[in-house]
C-alpha cells in the first residue's frame, strides 16, 4: 500500500457501551444539584436516558445501563450489597416502562399519537418510576440510610424526580432521532429570537434578579408564553430542548440560592420544584403531539386538495339528498359549468335523461347494499351535449351506519379505451412489425383449429425464417435489421388474405394461419408468393438488401391436432427447407421428426453415459512400415447404451458437439487413454504413442489448454506419450490462435497429428512454422492406390513434402498388402488399416505385445527374453 494513501476506519461503538457511558454521564450531571446533605437529586436524568435506550435498542442495552448504574451507586460511598439491590431497582423500572409501553402502546409512534404519548406518561413516566423509587429506599433503608419516619417522603421524593428525568430526556432523545418535520422550518432571526428569550426569561426567573419578597409570587408562569411559542412555531426535538435547558438552569440557580425554589428551610420545595418541571414538560409536549398530530392530518387534507384538483378524472362531492358539496376542476370543465353553478345544486342537473327509473334504482340498491357502485353513465353538459363516463360512485357513512356523503368520480370512457386499446396492442401484438405476437398467435391458432375441427376443414400452418439474417445485423447493426423485418413483414402481408393471420413469433420467425384451406395446394401457392415477394432485393439506407426465407409448411389435421404439435411440425419442416439451402419450402412429413427426435433421445442418454463412465476406447495400431514395431495406438470412442445399443461415433459425436457435451466427452477420453498409458508403462510395454481426436470445439476453449495439462502431465514420465489429432481443417480456421496452442502442447511434451491431410487447404509457409510431428495422409487417397494414378500422385506428393518438412507420415485405412508395399516403396514412414489391426481393447493389445506377435521398439527385448525361443518377432 502507497504511504502517502488515507486509510479511514468507521469506529462504531456499541449501544450498551454507548448508553452506559450516556447514563453516567447523566447521573453525574445530576449529582451535581442534589440538594439537603447531598441526599437528593431533584431531576435524574438518567432515568431517562435509561428508557430512551431499551426504547431504541430492546433489551440489548441493560448490560450498559446495569454497569453505569452500579458504577454510580458504588460512587455515593454505599456498600456493594446496596449499589446491587439499588441497580437492580433501576433496571426493573427500565425493563417494566418499556415492556409496558411494548404491550400496550406503539414506542414507534410515541410523539405522533397523543394517544400513545398519553400512554407514555401513565407507563413511563408514573408507573415505571415507582418500582425504582420502592427498590432503592428500601436498600438505603436496611442499611440505616434512610430513617423510618422518612422513607415515604424520600419514595416521593424519588418517584417525581425519576419521571421528572423520563419525562425530559426520553422525548429529547427519541425526537433526536426521528425525522425532522419540514414544514417547521425557522428562520434563523426566530431561531435568535427563542433563545434570547429562554436566557433572559431564565436568568430573571432563576439568576438572582428578582427580590426575595417577590418569588413567592406567580413569577414562574413567565415560561408559559415561552413554551407556548415553542410548542406552536418549532418541532418537537427544539421543544425537548428548551425543556432540558429551563430544567438545567432552574437546577442551577436553585442550588445558588436563587429563584422562587430556593428557600432553604422548606422541605418541601424540592417537590414544587419537581411537580412544576413535570407539569411544564408534561403540558408542553402533550399539547406539541397534538398540534403536530393536527398539523400532519392538515397536510394530508392539503395533499389530498390537491390531488383531487389536478386530477384528470371529474370529482363530485354530494350530500345524502344529492346537493353538489364541493367539484374539481375537471368536473367544471367536462360538464361546462363553474365551480360557483354547481355547488348548491342538485346531481340531476347533468342527468341526460337516457336512462329509466330502473337504471337508478338499481344502482342505488347496490350503493345501499355494498356501498358504491360503478358502471357507465350518460350525462349531459351545459350545452345539452352528451358525456358517455365511467362513473364510480363511493357512500362515506357516519357512525350510525347512514351515508353522509357521496363521491362521485367520473373517467372519460373514450380516454379509458384508449388506454385499454393501447395495452392490449402492447401485450398481443408485435411493437416493430404491428403483427400479432405469440401470444395472441397462439389464441387465434387455437380457435382456428376449433373451428376447422367442428366443420371438418383443412388448416394450414406455415413457419418462415429468414435465411441469413444475422448477417444484417451484425454487419449494418440492429436499427437496419429492425427495418428490414419491418419490411418483410409488409411484403408476407401482400401475400394473404384478410381473414389469414400472420404473426411475428420473435426474431427473424414468422407464422401464418391459413384459414378455409381446400387442399394441400392452396399452401403451397400462398408459399410460393412468400418465395417471389421476396426476390427482389429491399432498398434500406442506400443498401440492397436480398433476403431469402425457408418455409415450413404442416396440414391439420394430417399433421397434427394440436397448437403444440402443429408449431413444432411446421418449425421442422421449416428446418428441413434450411437444410436444403434456404429459399424453398417444404412440407412436413413424418419422417423429418425422427432425427430430431433421435438426437433428443441420444443427447439425454449420452449425457448420462459421462456421468456413469460409460464410454469406453478401442485402439487401432499404428505400425512402422520399415521395422515392423507397433509405434502407436489411435484411442476411439465407443458407446453402447442399455437401451439403444451401440450408438456409432459419427452420431454421439455429432450430437455431443451441437450439445457442448464434446467438452466433457473430450477431457474423458483424454483421461482414459492417459490413464491406459501409464497402465502399459507399469506392465513394461514403453514406447507407444496413444493418439486422441481433439474437437475443434475443444481448441476454442479458454480453459483447453489448462485441462489438458492437468490430464496428460502424469504421462510425461512413464516412457508412453501422448498426441493430439486435429484435422487439417481445424488447423487452418485460425492459424494464428492455431500456433499459439500448439506451441505450449509442444512446450508441455505433447506431439500434434495433422488428421486427414489432403482433404483441407493447408498453407505451407504457416505449415513449416508449426510445431507438428505428424501428417495422417487421408483414407480416400489411400483405398485406390496404387491403381489410381492420381492418389499415387497425391500421396507421393505428401511423403515428399513431409519429409521435406522433417514431419513423419503415416496412411490410413490401409486394407491390402498392394498398399502397403506401395506406401513403403515410397518411403512412408507409418501406416494405420484393418489389413493388420482392426480397432480393439486395450488388454487385446497388451495380450499381443506379451505374447510377441507385436513388438514395441523400446520394450521387445525385454518382453523376448519372457517369450519361447519360437515366437514370431515380426508380423510383417
Amino acid at each position: 500500500m502507497p504511504m502517502n494513501q488515507e486509510v479511514t476506519t468507521s469506529i462504531r461503538i456499541p449501544p450498551w457501551l454507548l448508553y452506559g457511558l450516556f447514563y453516567v454521564a447523566a447521573a453525574k450531571v445530576s449529582l451535581l444539584f442534589a440538594l439537603y446533605e447531598g441526599n437528593v437529586s431533584p431531576i435524574w436524568f438518567a432515568s431517562g436516558v435509561a428508557l430512551a435506550g431499551i426504547f431504541r435498542h430492546g433489551y440489548a442495552v441493560l448490560p450498559g445501563i446495569a454497569l453505569g448504574a452500579l458504577t454510580i451507586t458504588l460512587s455515593s460511598n454505599n456498600s456493594l450489597l446496596i449499589s446491587a439491590g439499588m441497580t437492580f431497582g433501576i433496571l426493573l423500572e427500565t425493563i417494566a416502562g418499556y415492556w409496558m409501553m411494548h404491550q400496550f402502546s406503539d414506542i414507534r409512534r410515541m410523539l405522533v399519537k397523543p394517544t400513545h404519548f398519553t400512554r407514555f406518561l401513565l407507563f413511563g413516566v408514573v408507573i415505571a418510576p415507582l418500582f425504582s423509587a420502592v427498590t432503592g429506599n428500601l436498600m438505603l433503608w436496611s442499611g440505616d440510610h434512610v430513617p423510618t419516619t422518612l422513607i415515604s417522603g424520600s419514595i416521593g421524593v424519588w418517584w417525581v424526580g425519576d419521571a421528572v428525568g423520563v419525562l425530559i430526556m426520553t422525548p429529547l432523545i427519541m425526537a433526536w432521532h426521528a425525522q425532522r418535520p419540514p414544514y417547521l422550518a425557522r428562520s434563523p432571526i426566530e431561531w435568535i429570537s427563542l433563545i434570547s428569550a429562554a436566557l433572559c426569561i431564565c436568568w430573571l426567573l432563576f439568576g438572582g434578579l428578582i427580590p426575595e419578597h417577590l418569588q413567592r409570587y406567580p413569577i414562574t408562569f413567565l415560561l408559559a408564553p415561552l413554551v407556548v411559542w415553542c410548542v406552536f412555531r418549532f418541532d418537537i426535538r427544539t421543544t425537548t430542548l428548551l425543556m432540558l435547558f429551563v430544567a438545567v438552569f432552574a437546577l442551577t440557580g436553585t442550588t445558588l440560592g436563587h429563584g422562587p425554589f430556593s428557600v432553604s428551610d422548606d422541605r418541601f420545595a424540592i417537590i414544587f420544584l419537581q411537580l412544576y418541571f413535570g407539569t411544564i414538560c408534561a403540558t408542553g409536549l402533550l399539547g406539541k403531539v397534538i398540534l403536530d398530530e393536527r398539523q400532519t392530518h392538515l397536510q394530508d387534507l392539503n395533499l389530498a386538495a390537491k390531488v383531487i384538483k389536478h386530477s384528470p378524472d371529474a370529482i363530485v362531492v354530494t350530500d345524502s339528498h344529492g346537493g353538489i358539496i364541493s367539484a374539481n376542476p375537471a368536473f367544471a370543465k367536462n360538464t361546462g359549468y363553474s365551480l360557483n353553478e354547481l355547488r348548491g345544486n342538485s346531481i340531476s342537473l347533468i342527468e341526460s335523461g337516457y336512462h329509466d327509473t330502473r337504471f337508478f334504482t338499481d344502482m342505488w340498491n347496490q350503493i345501499n347494499q355494498k356501498g358504491e357502485w360503478q358502471g357507465e353513465i350518460w350525462n349531459r353538459d351545459k350545452s345539452g351535449a352528451i358525456l358517455p363516463e365511467w362513473l364510480n360512485i363511493i357512500a362515506l357513512k357516519n357512525s350510525n351506519g347512514g351515508p353522509d356523503y357521496y363521491i362521485g368520480i367520473y373517467s372519460d370512457v373514450a380516454r379509458q379505451q384508449q388506454v385499454m386499446d393501447r395495452i392490449h396492442r402492447l401485450a398481443y401484438y408485435d411493437i416493430l412489425t404491428k403483427l400479432p405476437n405469440r401470444q395472441l398467435f397462439n389464441d387465434r391458432l387455437d380457435q382456428a383449429l376449433k373451428y376447422a375441427g367442428r366443420n371438418n376443414q383443412l388448416l394450414g400452418l406455415l413457419f418462415i425464417d429468414l435465411d441469413r439474417f444475422k448477417n444484417i445485423n451484425d454487419t449494418l447493426g440492429h436499427s437496419t435489421g429492425d427495418k428490414a423485418l419491418a419490411l418483410a413483414a409488409k411484403r408476407m402481408q401482400e401475400c394473404v388474405r384478410q381473414t389469414d393471420t400472420l404473426a411475428r413469433l420473435g426474431g427473424d420467425e414468422f407464422t401464418i394461419i391459413l384459414q378455409d384451406v381446400n387442399e394441400e395446394f392452396d399452401t403451397v401457392l400462398v408459399a410460393e408468393k412468400i418465395l417471389h415477394v421476396f426476390k427482389s432485393p429491399i432498398m434500406l439506407d442506400k443498401h440492397e438488401l436480398y433476403l431469402t426465407p425457408s418455409i415450413g409448411i404442416a396440414l391439420f389435421p394430417d399433421n397434427g391436432s394440436t397448437v403444440d404439435d402443429l408449431i413444432k411440425f411446421a418449425d421442422t419442416a421449416m428446418y428441413r427447407a434450411k437444410e436444403l439451402g434456404g429459399n424453398n419450402y417444404q412440407l412436413f412429413d413424418s419422417n423429418m421428426s425422427e432425427p430430431f427426435h433421435w438426437n433428443l433421445e441420444v443427447e439425454t442418454a449420452l449425457r448420462h453415459a459421462i456421468e456413469n463412465n460409460a464410454i469406453k476406447l478401442l485402439y487401432q495400431p499404428q505400425f512402422d512400415l520399415h521395422t515392423g514395431a507397433i509405434v502407436g495406438l489411435e484411442g476411439l470412442a465407443r458407446w453402447n447404451d442399455p437401451q439403444m445399443g451401440v450408438i456409432s461415433p459419427g452420431t454421439f459425436i455429432r450430437v455431443a458437439e451441437n450439445t457442448g457435451l464434446i467438452h466433457q466427452l473430450g477431457e474423458q477420453v483424454l483421461a482414459i487413454a492417459t490413464k491406459q498409458a501409464i497402465q502399459w508403462s507399469q506392465l513394461g510395454i514403453t514406447g507407444l504413442r496413444i493418439s486422441v481426436n481433439v474437437s475443434p470445439l475443444q481448441l476454442k476453449q479458454q480453459e483447453f489448454f489448462d485441462r489438458v495439462k492437468s490430464i496428460t502431465e502424469r504421462c510425461q514420465s512413464s516412457g508412453n506419450s501422448i498426441e493430439l489429432e486435429i484435422t487439417e481443417t481445424s488447423l487452418m480456421e485460425n492459424a494464428e490462435f492455431m500456433e499459439e496452442v500448439l506451441v505450449k502442447l509442444a512446450y508441455i511434451g505433447l506431439e500434434v497429428a495433422v488428421d486427414d491431410f489432403g482433404t483441407g487447404y493447408s498453407s505451407l509457409s504457416y505449415l513449416k512454422r508449426l510445431p507438428i510431428s505428424l501428417l495422417k495422409i487421408d483414407q480416400s487417397f489411400v483405398q485406390d492406390l496404387p491403381s489410381n494414378t492420381n492418389d499415387t500422385a497425391i500421396c507421393r506428393a505428401i511423403i515428399a513434402m513431409a519429409h521435406s518438412l522433417n514431419l513423419r507420415v503415416l496412411a490410413e485405412g490401409v486394407e491390402t498388402e498392394a498398399q502397403m508395399q506401395f506406401l513403403r516403396k515410397e518411403n512412408c514412414d507409418e501406416m494405420q488399416g484393418f489389413l493388420y489391426s482392426k480397432p480393439v481393447s486395450a488388454d487385446e493389445i497388451s495380450e499381443m505385445i506379451r505374447q510377441g506377435f507385436w513388438h514395441t521398439n523400446v520394450s521387445q527385448g525385454s518382453l523376448r527374453q519372457k517369450q519361447p525361443s519360437g515366437a514370431p518377432t515380426d508380423h510383417h
